[in-house]
């Protein structure tokens, strides 16, 4: 939940007391809580500030008190966090990276790479996952992780996602045919029908057929209004575009998402792949998960695959119809996808030769 409020403490004791005084509260205020013969557990991030009443400004404690706050769900989610100097100094540069995007978004200072999806054998790729870049003209390249949620908070994501889209479609284009291009929808996006008539809009001007389009959502975009979520998907699919559950099996309810969403496709999160060797229960999870969607008819992709041993295993027990991750590559830039392709093109010629021989 998203809900804030404010408390203050008025006192005249000493910094140590007030401060005690309020992580008190703080501690009271989280743990179980029954209603109605139902059990909610609680917990809250909380910010303060303390300041003299000489130096009480309501509107700057408020500042301080949200980014002591912003600290708390960044590095200590669920936890209480006072106001620090430098957080001033870490706003104040938050506030020019802000700017610095809005700027780079008007300029069309983005780029995207895409990570390619293999098939288990390593023969050949069926789909390129688009991922949007930011190089910063001082800072460098700036982590998607970090101007993402950015956009987010400036509510211009979506300007991103039209962005993606767009080059998306045409550099899909100069791949071979059978190569499908995906890209990652907010739920920003999915909030406003709006992303139908773009996204058909889009195939239109790029003459890009729909059924290489795949789209893909997170279990985040499903917490909220998710009837409406589900009809602008259902339009989607209607239009021969693929929709695939990105990051599958990070969220609460998972397994309901499989049966209510007009979904094709499966994208099992790296959480787990990893010590899948080592970790006999992460390897029956995954095992389990991939049974269950096969079962509904869906397509297992696996994210986060990085040693041979990984691919070794899931392809030993055929858990993916695609691997996605950097045991067989890395992001690269659409050029480079189709030079992979002719390279794999020409492996693939080359072993047909050698088997004709040898037969």
């Amino acid at each position: 939940m998203g809900d804030e409020f404010v408390l203050f403490f008025p006192n005249e004791c000493n910094r140590d007391d007030l401060e005690e005084r309020m992580r008190a509260v703080h501690g009271q205020m989280r743990g179980s809580y029954n209603a109605r013969g139902f059990t909610f557990s609680m917990s809250m991030s909380a910010g303060y500030v303390v300041a003299s009443s000489a130096g009480f400004r309501l509107d700057d404690l408020q500042i301080k008190a949200d980014l002591a706050l912003f600290e708390t769900k960044s590095r200590n989610k669920g936890g209480c966090t006072a106001f620090e100097a430098e957080m001033d100094a870490l706003y104040l540069d938050r506030q020019k990276l802000k700017s610095d995007l809005r700027e780079a978004l008007e300029n069309s200072h983005l780029s995207v790479a895409y990570q390619p999806m293999f098939l288990p054998d390593g023969t050949g790729i069926e789909c390129c996952e688009a991922l949007a870049r930011w190089t910063h003209r001082e800072r460098g390249p700036v982590s998607p992780v970090v101007f993402i949620q950015l956009a987010e908070e400036m509510g211009v994501v979506s300007e991103i996602t039209h962005f993606m889209l767009r080059q998306a479609c045409r550099d899909c284009l100069t791949w071979p045919a059978h190569i499908a291009v995906s890209v990652n929808l907010s739920a920003l996006d999915l909030r406003n029908s709006d992303i139908v008539a773009f996204i058909t809009d889009t195939l239109a001007e790029t003459g890009l057929d729909p059924s290489r389009l795949h789209l893909e959502v997170t279990e985040s975009c499903l917490l909220e209004e998710a009837v409406k979520v589900q009809t602008i998907l259902q339009e989607l699919r209607a239009r021969g575009i693929t929709i695939a559950i990105d990051d599958f099996g990070t969220g609460y309810s998972s397994l309901s998402y499989l049966d209510a969403l007009p979904l094709d496709i499966v994208k099992i999160d790296r959480s787990f792949v990893r010590n899948i060797r080592e970790d006999e229960r992460r390897f029956k999870l995954l095992r389990g998960t991939v049974n269950l969607s096969r079962e509904l008819g869906l397509k297992i992709v696996i994210e986060g695959v990085e040693t041979e041993d990984q691919l070794a295993l899931i392809n030993e027990f055929k858990c993916a119809d695609l691997v996605q991750g950097y045991v067989f590559a890395a992001p690269m830039p659409s050029l480079s996808i189709e030079s992979l392709c002719e390279t794999l093109a020409k492996k693939t010629q080359t072993a047909k030769r050698r088997s004709r021989h040898i037969a």
